[in-house]
C-alpha cells in the first residue's frame, strides 16, 4: 500500500492512500463469494450459482461493501505504518475507485504534537498562604452571628444594619445579560459585607413606599455570572424594612448555633477551617504558576478540532447564564486559554511517559475511598457508581496530572 503524507500547521495530516488492485480484486472476489451463499437467483439453488451470474447482478452492492471493508482498513494501516496518532475521525476526499485500477482516496486528520518537553524541572516559584489573623475569625463569627439574627418589621426609614425588602426594575441593563425585568421581594441586607455599597449608599434613609434609581457597576467576579462585570440601573421600591436583633456573642451561642463546646472552641474551628482554605488557595495560585511557566516554556500548534471543542463548551456554558452572547468575541478571548488548556494536556501526559510516573491501583484505591467519604457511601458502592457512570478513565488523568505536578514540585524550588 502508497501512503504520501504532507504536514500542514496546527497539527494537520494529509494522507493520500493508494490500495493496489490486487488487493481489490482479492477482496471482491470474497464478497462474491458471501453474496452467492446468501443470494436468491432464479434458477439456481442457493450457494450455487456461478460466480460471473453472481457477480453481475450484484456488482453495485459488490462494490460499497468492498469499499466500506477496504477503505477503514486502509487507513488504520496507513497511520500505524507512519506512526500517526489522530484525535478525531478522518475526513475523506478525492476517491478515485475504478474497475481495474488501484483505490485512491485521501484522509485529513489531526494528530498529536510531536514535541519533546522541556524546561519543567528546577523552576523557580512561591506559595504564599494567606495569614488569618483574629479579625478574620471575628469578621466570620460576626457574619454567623448575623445568619442567625432575628429581624422585625419597623415603620421607620431605614438603618445601615437593616434588612431592606425591596422590588428592583431593570432600566439599564448594559451587557443585556439579565433574564427578568422585574425582581420581586428582594431582601437586601443593609450591615452584610457582601452587599455592595451601592445599595448601601441608594437605599439608606428610605421608607416603605418610596422609590428611587440606583446604579450599580458589579465586580468581575461577582458571584451570579448574570451581573459579573455588567453596569445596571434599577429603580428601587421598598416594601419593608426590618430592624435586626443580633444574638449574644458567647458560650450558649456557640452550643445553639453551631452545636461546640463554648465560643473559645467555635473560634478555633473557625481558624482552622480559614487556615485549611488558605493552604487551598495557595496550593492552586502555586499550582497555576507552575502549569504556567511550563506552557510557556513548551509552545507547539494544538489540534484546531480540540481548541474549537474546547470553544463551544464555553459558548454553551455562557449560554446557559446569560441571555445575549457574542459567540464571535466570547471564542476570540478564550481562544488562547483553550490553546494553553489543551497544551497542558498533551505535556504533563508526554511528562509522565518520559519520567515513567503512572497510576497505580492503590492510587484508585485512595481516590474512591476520599470520594466515598465525601458523599457518606460505602467503597463499594462508589466504586460501582463511578464504573457505571464511566469516571475511571477521567480518574486516572485526574491522578496522572496530579502525580506529574507533585514531580515538578519536588523537582523545583519553592519558596514561601
Amino acid at each position: 500500500m502508497k501512503v504520501t503524507v504532507n504536514s500542514e500547521p496546527n497539527c494537520k495530516k494529509i494522507l493520500d492512500i493508494e490500495v493496489p488492485h490486487e488487493e481489490i480484486q482479492a477482496e471482491i472476489d470474497k464478497q462474491i463469494l458471501l453474496y452467492r451463499a446468501k443470494a436468491n437467483i432464479p434458477g439456481f439453488r442457493r450457494g450455487k450459482a456461478p460466480l460471473e451470474v453472481v457477480k453481475r447482478q450484484f456488482i453495485d452492492g459488490i462494490k460499497g461493501d468492498v469499499f466500506e471493508t477496504l477503505v477503514p482498513k486502509a487507513y488504520d494501516e496507513a497511520i500505524s505504518q507512519e506512526d500517526l496518532h489522530p484525535v478525531e475521525q478522518p475526513k475523506l476526499s478525492n476517491v478515485e475507485f475504478d474497475d481495474d485500477k488501484p483505490l485512491k482516496f485521501r484522509a485529513e486528520i489531526e494528530v498529536r504534537p510531536e514535541f519533546e518537553p522541556k524546561k519543567y524541572t528546577g523552576l523557580k516559584a512561591e506559595r504564599k498562604v494567606r495569614a488569618i489573623e483574629d479579625k478574620d475569625v471575628e469578621e466570620s463569627l460576626s457574619q454567623m452571628q448575623r445568619q442567625n439574627a432575628e429581624f422585625t418589621p419597623v415603620e421607620r426609614k431605614c438603618h445601615d444594619n437593616d434588612l431592606v425588602i425591596t422590588d428592583l426594575i431593570k432600566k439599564y441593563d448594559k451587557l443585556n445579560q439579565l433574564k427578568d425585568d422585574k425582581m420581586e421581594d428582594v431582601e437586601i441586607d443593609l450591615g452584610s459585607e457582601s452587599v455592595l455599597k451601592e445599595f448601601k449608599e441608594g437605599l439608606r434613609g428610605m421608607g416603605i413606599g418610596e422609590m428611587k434609581d440606583i446604579e450599580i457597576k458589579y465586580p468581575e467576579d461577582y458571584t451570579d455570572k448574570q451581573f459579573a462585570g455588567n453596569e445596571v440601573k434599577f429603580t428601587a421600591l421598598v416594601k419593608e424594612v426590618k430592624e435586626i436583633k443580633l444574638p449574644e456573642l458567647n458560650d450558649d451561642f456557640a452550643k445553639n448555633f453551631a452545636q461546640m463546646e463554648n465560643l473559645d472552641k467555635l473560634k478555633e474551628q473557625f481558624r482552622e477551617n480559614m487556615t485549611l482554605q488558605a493552604n487551598q488557595e495557595a496550593d492552586n495560585a502555586l499550582k497555576g504558576d507552575l502549569i504556567k511557566q511550563i506552557v510557556d516554556n513548551n509552545r507547539f500548534d494544538v489540534p484546531e478540532t480540540m481548541v474549537e471543542k474546547y470553544l463551544q463548551s464555553v459558548t454553551e456554558d455562557f449560554k446557559k447564564r446569560y441571555q445575549d452572547v457574542d459567540e464571535v468575541k466570547l471564542k476570540q478571548s478564550y481562544r488562547s486559554v483553550g490553546e494553553d488548556t489543551i497544551r497542558w494536556q498533551f505535556i504533563y501526559r508526554e511528562i509522565a511517559d518520559k519520567e515513567s510516573i503512572k497510576v497505580i491501583e492503590e492510587d484508585r484505591a485512595a481516590w474512591v475511598k476520599n470520594f466515598a467519604n465525601m458523599y457518606n457511601m460505602d467503597e463499594k458502592t462508589a466504586r460501582e457508581a463511578l464504573g457505571k457512570a464511566g469516571k475511571f478513565n477521567d480518574i486516572d488523568d485526574t491522578l496522572i496530572e496530579q502525580k506529574v505536578l507533585d514531580f515538578i514540585k519536588e523537582n523545583s524550588k519553592i519558596s514561601s
